[in-house]
């Protein structure tokens, strides 16, 4: 059943259309103590993680598609450490995903009744890997185009989030020797790719780099894409969980191309709420 359900959007479609909100009575940006595409295990999460949470709304009007209570078919999308789960159906291809629930404290079996925005529809409880109680994890999904989607762009934003720092600038080539673009100033023409210190809970909304102004790569936190079970993000081509995520340190900011001349590298990190920060190196390519 799960396979069937292999699952976002574009921004530009549902930023306008749809109005999720929070699967709990109240939100604060202290709660969220995982967010969408952070590393998680061996994957890029799909998911938001809530703590202090115990009664679980609806996040908008919909019906009971299906209730998971374990997983012999893992899929980055539903893992068998989500435990006990409900799944919504909306309109528009659209799913919402409620993980780690008390089984039964769940109020929404019978598949054809109308769920309303805001209804509660279970409890959390201890079921799947959570570190504590009260914890959820909430997913929004497109059944059709097989994404996942970051719920942020879905549902009312915190007033604050949690700072992006940006720092340690490494440059590797393809060979995995590695630069620190601080200090270095020089470089043979090639491929690289650009990294920088993993945060450990805010996570960037977009990273754009650029060569002399012209930029090279895009990759862009609005949607995961699923591929064979496994997700990856989209920027100048599909990257996966391994690439953005090279170790427990870094955090990939996208690929260059250096060409011999002079080169002005700049590397723009966007928020969720559109700061943005640009650091720019100026170097020589023999």
């Amino acid at each position: 059943m799960k396979k069937l359900l292999t699952i976002a959007l574009t921004f530009s479609v549902f930023s306008n259309i749809f109005a999720f909100d929070w699967p709990t009575s109240k939100i604060e940006a202290e709660k969220i103590t995982t967010y969408f595409a952070q590393k998680s295990g061996n994957s890029m999460g799909t998911f938001v993680t809530l703590k202090e949470t115990e009664e679980v709304l609806s996040s908008d009007n919909g019906n009971t598609l299906i209730i998971l209570e374990d997983s012999k078919d893992d899929t980055d999308f539903f893992p068998s450490a989500l435990g006990t789960a409900l799944i919504v159906r909306h309109d528009d291809n659209l799913i919402s995903v409620y993980s780690h629930l008390n089984k039964d404290s769940i109020k929404t079996t019978d598949y054809s009744y109308n769920i309303s925005k805001h209804e509660e529809i279970a409890k959390t409880g201890n079921s799947g890997f959570v570190k504590d109680e009260n914890t959820l994890e909430f997913q929004i999904v497109d059944v059709k185009e097989k994404k996942a989607i970051n719920p942020l762009l879905l549902l009312p934003q915190p007033a604050q989030l949690p700072p992006l720092s940006v720092s340690n600038i490494i440059i590797k080539n393809k060979n995995g020797v590695a630069y620190e673009m601080q200090y270095a100033k020089a470089f043979m023409a090639g491929t690289y790719k650009i990294y920088f210190k993993r945060n450990e809970l805010a996570m960037p909304f977009k990273t754009s780099i650029l060569i002399n102004g012209e930029q090279t790569d895009e990759i862009s936190y609005t949607s995961l894409n699923q591929e064979d079970g496994k997700c990856n993000v989209t920027g100048k081509r599909n990257y996966s969980n391994a690439e953005i995520y090279p170790d427990e340190k870094l955090m990939l900011a996208g690929e260059a191309v250096l060409k011999q001349g002079k080169a002005t590298i700049s590397l723009i990190f966007t928020d969720i709420k559109g700061s943005s920060r640009q650091i720019n190196y100026n170097v020589t390519v023999h």
